[in-house]
């Protein structure tokens, strides 16, 4: 294919001027006109009836705005636009665009200087709509728009001007014109209307000629352009009753999603599709944390189709997987029946605030009061009559509480009191949503998922923890993190890392709890690199965690995955393994777990029992090693050894993202807190 650089001067910018080409005297009275804005782009990657779907840059946009009264162009605008984060086009691309680099990577704007110099021709020209102009951009389809223009410009925090929010398809314009739903692409609309294709070389350029052919043939027909759509600019709250009848091919659920990430940050990331009010349910683990899930409910079954084709877009570093989900999964996370929530949700405020962290008898006064003191007061809606407290089956309080205020700034500063103290406890605070709302209070008031405290969890039947899911070798690229506060999360143990957390690889967290199934102070961590674990360790080990209003030093020490494996799944090397014990099945194949040889292991074998540490000293006394052999008692094992009964189960957690899903034989991989249960004892 000829390259556009022999018909088309290789600048940055091409503005051409049409014949006909109205002055700028000649619009002073054309308020009352109708222009139509023909546009057209060109990313760097599909492009067609793919563009968008592999979320490449733009690299080219031209605007061509037709007078619809005079029926005549009376402007050119085109554009090529220099990408941020490629710096050569694929092969495909050229041959099908038939642009090359000389023609993109000269330009000296970036996407949003691009737009800006497009807004400030429509003042040059006198057809802005500031100046009460009529004009509507017409697209051959979606795409251009809601699929490349606006992603890309809230991925790259650009303000669109107003004009990009409405537009025509120019498919269903022609559906409609033509009573046919067989033109759906720009060749067999010009064979539907008899009009021979222009031999032009440049794509871009003939693209948007054709455009214009069709839409000069449909004006000459008859056809009035009177209804555009609308993008969805905000995401508007809403209440979803579990008798609500929700389209089943609507929804779609996300996974991978940063365990902080909001309602908003979701449909930013779905930006250009129009997500119905109430229409992100973020999902929550059965402990009330956000598992990195979120279910999305659309308001056109296209607008799904649409969002299927965003699986492993991005937001910041992490991909989004996106997945077909049904109207059921949807109202099992947003619905609700609960009449006092429900009375909470239809108060007169924007922005629902969750409390979490809160004294159990805590009082609606005690929140108005922590929300109003310091020197950025903030008025909850309704005062005391607007804080929700969430309880048990009981009556007992959960120690959550949301309240709801009028504006977003009034949010964002109350949102500032994260981690301040009411009484001796800190709280934290965390934007909600209405579906949030629901699911804590359904999930609270269900005697299934009602569990008193982390002690009853050892009398639950408990999956075993497939070696798979484990590191090994003796590559040193794990850290173990002691004497952590017992009430201390994984979240806390990502802001004391710091930086060295972006090192931590998906499923790479493994809390460590006692026989009486409360945290050990201990955890586990994988990281992607042996230089990763090294510095973290040489970093952070010693240094202070400042929790609660206290502060302690955390030890942080480097270790390989067989070091950890050796702790959580109790593996020691079979002279140590006395035969006379009895053991318990844990593989059904003959394998043995990674980073251990299969000699250690009898088949299908582990023993019973595990030492409880390793590498520093601690607490719970390690095997005795001695001139290379251990010291073992009469049974074989070292008489001041303490063992735990080796069970592991799975407990999600929000900062690493995926969910876990536990049904009966079916495990689904996520990150997890391995739970180590037993009695206690010295043989």
């Amino acid at each position: 294919m000829t390259s556009p650089s022999s018909s088309v001067p290789s600048i940055t910018t091409t503005v051409v001027s049409i014949a006909n080409i109205e002055t700028n005297t000649e619009h002073k009275n054309n308020n009352n006109k109708q222009y139509l804005c023909l546009f057209h782009l060109i990313t760097a990657g599909l492009l067609d009836d793919n563009i968008g779907s592999d979320e490449q840059e733009i690299i080219e946009m031209i605007h061509l705005i037709i007078d619809v009264d005079e029926k005549k162009t009376v402007a050119l605008h085109r554009q090529y636009i220099h990408p941020s984060t490629i710096d050569v086009l694929t092969t495909e691309c050229k041959e099908i665009s038939g642009i090359d680099e000389t023609l993109v990577f000269p330009s000296e704007l970036d996407l949003d200087g691009a737009l800006r110099k497009f807004d400030a021709f429509l003042h040059d020209r006198c057809l802005h709509p500031d100046s009460g102009i009529n004009i509507t951009f017409v697209c051959v389809n979606c795409l251009h728009l809601r699929q490349c223009l606006h992603p890309e410009s809230a991925k790259k925090s650009i303000i669109l001007p107003n004009y990009y929010w409405k537009y025509f398809d120019l498919r269903l314009e022609f559906e409609n014109m033509y009573k046919t739903s067989e033109c759906n692409h720009i060749n067999t609309m010009l064979e539907k209307l008899n009009i021979c294709p222009i031999d032009e070389t440049d794509y871009c350029m003939r693209y948007i000629k054709h455009m214009e052919l069709i839409v000069y043939q449909m004006l000459n027909d008859g056809h009035h352009f009177e209804k555009p759509e609308y993008i969805s600019a905000n995401l508007q709250q809403g209440i979803c009753s579990l008798e609500d009848n929700i389209e089943e091919s609507t929804v779609v659920r996300a996974r991978g999603l940063p365990w902080q990430c909001t309602d908003q940050d979701v449909a930013k990331f779905f930006r250009g599709l129009d997500i119905e009010k109430g229409g992100v349910a973020l999902c929550l683990s059965t402990q009330g944390r956000r598992n990195g899930e979120a279910l999305v409910r659309f308001s056109k079954v296209a607008h799904r189709e649409l969002a299927l084709r965003r699986h492993k877009h991005h937001i910041g570093q992490r991909y989004i997987e996106v997945y077909k989900a049904s109207g059921r999964d949807f109202l099992n996370v947003a619905g609700g029946s609960n009449s006092e929530a429900q009375a909470f949700l239809q108060r007169d405020g924007q922005v629902i605030i969750r409390m979490r962290g809160l004294p159990f008898d805590a009082t609606a006064k005690d929140v108005v009061e922590f929300f109003t003191r310091g020197d950025l007061p903030t008025a909850t809606v309704d005062g005391e009559e607007g804080v929700l407290f969430v309880h048990y089956p009981d009556g007992r309080s959960t120690g959550d509480a949301f309240v709801m205020v009028k504006t977003e700034n009034e949010a964002s500063q109350a949102l500032l009191k994260h981690k301040e103290t009411m009484g001796a406890r800190y709280i934290e605070l965390f934007r909600s949503t209405t579906a949030e709302v629901q699911q804590v209070f359904r999930r609270s008031q269900d005697p299934k998922n009602f569990q008193t405290s982390l002690k009853d969890i050892p009398f639950a039947p408990l999956p075993i923890l497939p070696p798979e899911m484990l590191t090994g070798g003796n590559k040193k690229d794990c850290i173990r993190v002691r004497n952590l506060p017992i009430e201390c999360g994984i979240e806390q143990i990502l802001e004391f890392l710091g930086i060295h957390s972006q090192h931590i690889v998906a499923q790479g967290v493994h809390m460590v709890y006692n026989a009486h199934g409360q945290p050990s102070g201990e955890a586990f961590i994988q990281m992607n690199s042996e230089g990763a674990s090294f510095n973290a360790a040489t970093h952070k080990n010693n240094k202070y965690m400042f929790f609660n209003g206290k502060k302690r030093y955390i030890e942080v020490i480097q270790c390989s995955g067989e070091d950890m494996n050796h702790i959580l799944l109790g593996l020691v090397p079979s002279n140590l393994i006395p035969t006379n014990i009895q053991r318990q099945t844990m593989y059904s194949s003959h394998r043995a777990p990674p980073g251990l040889p299969m000699s250690t292991l009898q088949p299908q074998m582990l023993p019973p029992s595990m030492p409880m540490s390793l590498g520093a000293p601690s607490q719970s006394s390690t095997i005795s090693i001695s001139s290379g052999q251990p010291t073992l008692s009469s049974n074989g094992y070292h008489p001041n050894t303490t063992y735990y009964p080796m069970q592991v189960f799975y407990y999600p957690t929000p900062p690493l993202t995926s969910s876990v899903y536990l049904q009966t034989g079916q495990m689904h991989p996520a990150p997890m807190t391995l739970v180590l249960r037993g009695e206690t004892g010295q043989y």
